[in-house]
């Protein structure tokens, strides 16, 4: 099961950096670096999630249609 996870784990990581530095961008205390890297990083996780059980299926065709270098279409 946890297999299917780990190639989420680098995108984690820089998701993690990347909530951190934005984080203590917005900061004045400590508990607030806290909350708010893991608002950033439950917003990412979401993202994440949606992109890839929802946006990689719904629009699977439109990016095959745009990303294809078929000329076939144009000649007929």
């Amino acid at each position: 099961m946890t297999n299917k996870y780990f190639k989420y784990l680098p995108w984690l990581i820089l998701g993690a950096i990347g909530s951190y530095q934005t984080a203590t961008y917005y900061v004045r205390t400590a508990f607030d670096v806290f909350y708010l890297t893991m608002i950033f990083m439950i917003i990412y996780i979401a993202l994440l999630f949606l992109c890839e059980n929802y946006l990689q299926y719904r629009y699977k065709d439109f990016f095959t249609h745009m990303l294809s270098n078929s000329k076939k279409d144009s000649h007929s």
